[in-house]
C-alpha cells in the first residue's frame, strides 16, 4: 500500500486540489507528474479526483496551464452533474447546484472567501478570468473541515502553483471575439510564466489577461403589472361594449391583469476585463512550504440602450380591450397619449484584490497548516433605466393630432402599431421629458485566518485526527444614490430620501418644449430581435450619446430658468443628474464568524471490501451587526395632481430617515459523516450525512426598511431588509454508486435528500394601514368607500421544505471502435430534483394562479450532453445544456409568481495543434441563438424575452 508522507500532503494542500485530510484518507494515489494535454486527459484527471475523493464531488481541470475549457469558469462548471448557471447578457455569471441557487453555494478561491461586488454572498464568475484558473472542485457532501454555509455545494476554484510543475513554463494566447448582434470584433490577450530557482526550492508564477467585448442585448419586457378595474383600485379599462372577452362578446371582467409598461429595448454594451496574478512559493526543506499569492481583477462595463415604452397605465385612454377567460389582457388600443422612449444607461467599474499566505510545517506525524487572507471588492455604478423622452402627438406644424397605440399580446413579443403622429422613426417627434439618475457604491472586505492540525495515527481503523480553528471578519456596505427631475414640466425633484420637492405638472402640449439637438439622437439598428417573426417595431430613434444627452437637457433646463421659470437653484447649479444618498436603500453589515472543528479519518476492511471515511463536527458562532437607515412615512396625504375625485384617489407621502442598528448572534453545531466502500473492479459505494447551514443574503438582512405610497391605489408598500433573519438549516443525506471501467469510462448514480428548516422567502402581508393619514386623504377615501392597506414584501423566516432527487452521470469513450472513430467520446448527466414547500403561503390575489408547493429556484429536470472528439492534433466539443421551467419568485411583479421557462443552449469548441507548441482554436457560444423567457403566474403574461445573440472566438496559443 502506497502511503503519502506529510510533506506530500502539504504540497497537495497548497496546490488547492485536495485537503490534507483527504490525502491521508486515500490510498494508491500516485504523485508522479501528470502532463495534461487535450480534452480526454483533462476529463481523466477530473474522473480520478472524483474516484479518489473522500467525499461526493465532481471536478473540472484545465487542459494545460492557462488553458481552461471555456471562456468563463461558470460555463465550464455547468458541464458537471447537477450544476446549472445563470447568465448576465449571455455570459455565465453564477451557478446553481442540485437546483439550489447561487446564494446556497459557497465559492472559494484556493479555499478562501473572495470578496464580491454582488452585494450578496453569491459569487459572480464574470470577475474571474478563466486563463488564471487551474481547476475547480464541486463538493456535494460536507465535511467538518470545510467552511460551513453551503446547502447546495462547496465549490473550490484553484489557481496554478509554480512548484506544482518545476522548471520553466510559459504560455501566451491571442484571440479575437465577435458578437453577431453588435457586429464588432474585439481582442483578448493572456499570458502565464512560471519558473523555479535555487535547486527548485523557490518558484515564481506570473499571469495577466485582458479581454474587451462589445455586445448587444435585445429584450422585450413588461413591468408594473396591476389589475384592470373601474373602482379606483387599478388601471381603468373602457366601459361596456369596448371591453371584450375571448369570444368577442362584451364583458366586464373585473380584476383582469395587464402590464403598466410594455417595453422594447436594444442595449449595446462594452466590457473590458483585466486580471493579474502572482504566486511565490518557498520550500527550503522537506518539512516546510510557504505560498504567497496575489490576485487583481477589474471589470469595466458601459451600456447604452434606447427603446420604446408603452404607458399602459394611462388612465381613461383605453378605447378598446380584449381580455382572456383567465383574466389576461390580450389586446389594447390606447388613444391620445405619447409613446415613451425607454433609455437604459450604466457605467460600472468593479475591482477585486486578494492576498493570501499559506504555510505548512511537518514534523514526524504532525502537520500544521496556517492560512491568512484578505480580499476587497469595490463596485461603482451610475446610470439608470428610465423613460426620458417622448414621441409626441405633434404633427410637423406643431398641432396636436389624435393617435393610437395598438397592441396584441397573443404572441410572446406582442404586435405593436401606431397611428396618427406617433412615428417612432421620426426624430422631429422626440422631446425630452423627465429624467431619473441613480448611483450605487458597494464595498466588501473579507479577512480570514485558519489554523489546521493533522496528526497521523494509523492504528486499527483510525488513520488520522484533524482539528482546527478559523476566524472570518466580513464587512459589506451598499450605498444607493438617486435623483429624479423633469426639466420640462416643472421643478419637481426627489431628494434621495423618499421625498418629492417642487410642484411638478403633466408633460405640456407646447411643441417647443423639450426639443433636443439632432446630434443627440440617431437611428437604431433595424434588426431588433432578428430571427423572431412578428409585427413589432424593429427600429426606432435612440439616444446616440448619453453624455451629450445629459448636457443638452441640462442646457435646456438652464435656458428655462433664464426665461423666468421657477426651479430649485441648487438643482440647476449642481446639474439635474446630481445624485443624493438614499438612506432607505443603503445598508452596512459587519459579520464575524468564529469556528472550530474536529474530525477523524477512518479506514478498514469489511470482509473482502476496503472502506474509508471521516466523521466529525464543526461549531460556529456568528455575530452580525446591521447598520443603516430606515425610510418611513411621516404622513400619507392626497396627491391632488393625479387624483380624479371622487372616482379616482391617489396618495403620496412625506417620509423621513431613521438611523438603525441591530446586532444578532447565532450558534450552530454541525456534525458530518462520509463513508466510501471499495467493492473492487472499479465499483464504489458512497454515503454521507450532515447538518449544514446557509446564511441569509447580506442584502436581505439589512435595516434598510422603506415605506412608500402606492401608485394609483390606496396602498402603502413596505420593502427592504430584515436584520432578524435566521440562517437556513438543512439535514442532508447522500447515497451514490460509481463505476470506473478499464477503458477510462465512468458512470455514476446518486440520490440526495435535504430537509430544510428556517427557510427564507418574500412574505406578502396585506393588512389595514394604521399609520398617520392626512384628514383630506381620509375624507377622499371615505367618499369612495376605500380603506388604506399596506403591502409588505420583506423577507421572513418560515417553515422550509424537502428537496430530494437523483443524479445520473456518464463519461464514455468509444475506444473500442476502429481507426478514426476511436477518438469519439460522450459526457452526459441528468438531474431530477423534487421540492416540497412545507408551509407555502397562498398569494390570494384575484385571477393569479397559486404557485403551489414548489420551492423557489428549483427546476425538476436538467441535463448536459457533451460530445467530443480528441485524436492526434484535433479536438472538438459540442455541448448542450438544458434546464427545465422553474419558479423564480413567489412574488414577482404585481405580486404574481414569476417563472423562468425551460432553456437549452448549444456551444461548440474546436482546436488544432499545428505544432507541439502552437494551437489554433475556434469557439461558438449559443450556436442556435436561443432566447430566454420569463412569465408571471401563467404563460400568457410574459415578463421578459431576452436575446443575447451568438458569440464567436478564434485564437492562437503558444507554449514555451
Amino acid at each position: 500500500m502506497f502511503k503519502l508522507n506529510a510533506l506530500s500532503a502539504a504540497v497537495l494542500v497548497s496546490v488547492g486540489t485536495l485537503s490534507i485530510s483527504d490525502v491521508y484518507a486515500q490510498e494508491n494515489l500516485p504523485i508522479e507528474e501528470v502532463v495534461v494535454q487535450g480534452i480526454r486527459a483533462s476529463l481523466n484527471q477530473a474522473r480520478d479526483l472524483k474516484r479518489e475523493s473522500a467525499v461526493i464531488q465532481d471536478s473540472i481541470v484545465a487542459e494545460d496551464i492557462g488553458k481552461f475549457p471555456d471562456q468563463n469558469v461558470a460555463e465550464s462548471l455547468q458541464r458537471i452533474t447537477g450544476v446549472t448557471i445563470s447568465r448576465i447578457n449571455g455570459e455565465g455569471s453564477q451557478i446553481s447546484v442540485r437546483s439550489f441557487g447561487p446564494q446556497f453555494n459557497i465559492v472559494k478561491l484556493n479555499s478562501r472567501t473572495l470578496a464580491t461586488t454582488t452585494g450578496e454572498r453569491s459569487f459572480d464568475f464574470q470577475v474571474l478570468p478563466s486563463e488564471l484558473i487551474g481547476g475547480a472542485d464541486v463538493i456535494k457532501s460536507p465535511t467538518a473541515d470545510l467552511s460551513a454555509g453551503s446547502i447546495g455545494a462547496y465549490v473550490n476554484v484553484t489557481t496554478p502553483r509554480p512548484l506544482q510543475d518545476v522548471g520553466f513554463h510559459a504560455v501566451a494566447s491571442a484571440k479575437l471575439n465577435y458578437h453577431d448582434l453588435a457586429e464588432e470584433i474585439n481582442p483578448e490577450f493572456s499570458g502565464l510564466i512560471s519558473n523555479t530557482f535555487a535547486d527548485d526550492t523557490v518558484g515564481v508564477l506570473l499571469g495577466a489577461t485582458f479581454k474587451e467585448s462589445d455586445g448587444r442585448i435585445d429584450n422585450y419586457r413588461t413591468s408594473h403589472w396591476n389589475q384592470y378595474s373601474n373602482d379606483g383600485s387599478g388601471f381603468g379599462l373602457p366601459m361596456g361594449e369596448n371591453t371584450l372577452g375571448e369570444d368577442g362578446q362584451p364583458t366586464r371582467l373585473e380584476g383582469s391583469r395587464g402590464p403598466g409598461r410594455t417595453i422594447f429595448n436594444m442595449i449595446n454594451e462594452n466590457r473590458k476585463r483585466t486580471g493579474a496574478m502572482a504566486v511565490v512559493q518557498w520550500q527550503p526543506n522537506s518539512n516546510f512550504l510557504t505560498t504567497v499569492d496575489v490576485l487583481h481583477t477589474k471589470l469595466e462595463r458601459e451600456f447604452l440602450g434606447s427603446g420604446l415604452q408603452v404607458p399602459n397605465q394611462t388612465l381613461g385612454r383605453y378605447t378598446r380591450a380584449v381580455v382572456s377567460d383567465s383574466g389576461t389582457l390580450l389586446e389594447a388600443t390606447i388613444a391620445n397619449t405619447d409613446l415613451e422612449m425607454n433609455v437604459a444607461y450604466g457605467l460600472q467599474e468593479s475591482t477585486t484584490n486578494a492576498f493570501g499566505i499559506n504555510s505548512v510545517f511537518t514534523e514526524g506525524n504532525l502537520t500544521l497548516e496556517f492560512d491568512a487572507s484578505f480580499s476587497k471588492a469595490d463596485s461603482d455604478f451610475e446610470g439608470d433605466d428610465t423613460s426620458a423622452l417622448h414621441y409626441t402627438l405633434f404633427d410637423n406644424n406643431g398641432a396636436i393630432q389624435p393617435g393610437e397605440i395598438i397592441l396584441d399580446y397573443r404572441t410572446d413579443i406582442p404586435t405593436m402599431t401606431t397611428t396618427g403622429a406617433l412615428e417612432v422613426t421620426d426624430m422631429s417627434k422626440v422631446r425630452a421629458a423627465w429624467q431619473r439618475y441613480s448611483a450605487q457604491e458597494i464595498e466588501d472586505e473579507v479577512s480570514e485566518f485558519k489554523l489546521d492540525a493533522l496528526y497521523q495515527i494509523d492504528t486499527g481503523i483510525l488513520q488520522s485526527v484533524k482539528a482546527g480553528v478559523a476566524y472570518e471578519d466580513r464587512n459589506i456596505s451598499f450605498q444607493r444614490f438617486g435623483t429624479e427631475f423633469d426639466p420640462v414640466s416643472g421643478g419637481e425633484t426627489w431628494n434621495g430620501a423618499g421625498m418629492w420637492i417642487g410642484d411638478g405638472s403633466t408633460w405640456g402640449t407646447d411643441p417647443s418644449l423639450g426639443v433636443l439637438p439632432s446630434s443627440v439622437l440617431s437611428m437604431s439598428d433595424s434588426n431588433f430581435m432578428d430571427g423572431i417573426s412578428g409585427n413589432f417595431p424593429r427600429q426606432w430613434v435612440q439616444v446616440a450619446d448619453h453624455k451629450a444627452y445629459r448636457q443638452a437637457t441640462q442646457k435646456y433646463l438652464e435656458e428655462r430658468v433664464a426665461n423666468g421659470d421657477s426651479y430649485r437653484a441648487d438643482i440647476v447649479n449642481a446639474g439635474w443628474d446630481t445624485v443624493y444618498l438614499g438612506p432607505g436603500g443603503s445598508y452596512t453589515n459587519e459579520e464575524e464568524t468564529v469556528s472550530a472543528y474536529a474530525m477523524v479519518n477512518l479506514q478498514g476492511d469489511l470482509g473482502d471490501f476496503a472502506w474509508s471515511g471521516n466523521v466529525g463536527a464543526r461549531y460556529l458562532s456568528i455575530t452580525n451587526n446591521a447598520i443603516g437607515t430606515a425610510s418611513t412615512i411621516d404622513l400619507l396625504r392626497l396627491n391632488e395632481e393625479s387624483s380624479n375625485l371622487p372616482e379616482q384617489v391617489d396618495n403620496t407621502a412625506t417620509t423621513s430617515p431613521q438611523a438603525m442598528e441591530v446586532e444578532t448572534t447565532e450558534d450552530h453545531f454541525l456534525p458530518s459523516l462520509n463513508l466510501k466502500l471499495d467493492l473492487g473492479n472499479g465499483h464504489y459505494l458512497r454515503t454521507a450525512a450532515a447538518k449544514t447551514i446557509t446564511r441569509p443574503a447580506l442584502s436581505d438582512s439589512g435595516v434598510n426598511v422603506q415605506e412608500s405610497a402606492g401608485v394609483d391605489s390606496p396602498t402603502v408598500a413596505i420593502s427592504g431588509g430584515n436584520p432578524y433573519l435566521k440562517s437556513y438549516e438543512v439535514i442532508q443525506f447522500d447515497l451514490s454508486y460509481e463505476y470506473y471501467a478499464d477503458d477510462d469510462s465512468s458512470y455514476s448514480v446518486s440520490y440526495f435528500y435535504k430537509d430544510i428548516d428556517n427557510f427564507i422567502s418574500t412574505i406578502n402581508t396585506v393588512a389595514p394601514w394604521n399609520g398617520p393619514i392626512d384628514p383630506q386623504l381620509a375624507a377622499a377615501y371615505a367618499l369612495t368607500g376605500q380603506t388604506v392597506t399596506f403591502n409588505s414584501t420583506r423577507k421572513e423566516n418560515r417553515a422550509g421544505g424537502v428537496v430530494q432527487g437523483i443524479e445520473l452521470g456518464a463519461l464514455h469513450y468509444f475506444s473500442y471502435l476502429p481507426g478514426f472513430w476511436d477518438g469519439f467520446g460522450l459526457q452526459a448527466n441528468y438531474t431530477f430534483a423534487d421540492s416540497e414547500d412545507k408551509d407555502a403561503t397562498p398569494i390570494n390575489q384575484p385571477l393569479v394562479p397559486e404557485p403551489g408547493a414548489g420551492l423557489e429556484g428549483f427546476a425538476r429536470h436538467s441535463y448536459n450532453l457533451v460530445a467530443f472528439y480528441d485524436k492526434n492534433n484535433f479536438q472538438t466539443r459540442l455541448a448542450y445544456n438544458w434546464r427545465d421551467n422553474f419558479l423564480s419568485s413567489r412574488s414577482g411583479d404585481g405580486l404574481q409568481p414569476e417563472y423562468t421557462e425551460d432553456y437549452g443552449q448549444l456551444d461548440l469548441s474546436m482546436s488544432y495543434d499545428f505544432t507541439e507548441s502552437l494551437t489554433g482554436s475556434l469557439e461558438v457560444i449559443n450556436l442556435t441563438n436561443e432566447t430566454r423567457l420569463m412569465y408571471l403566474g401563467q404563460r400568457d403574461r410574459v415578463s421578459l424575452v431576452e436575446m443575447s445573440g451568438t458569440r464567436f472566438q478564434v485564437g492562437l496559443r503558444a507554449t514555451f
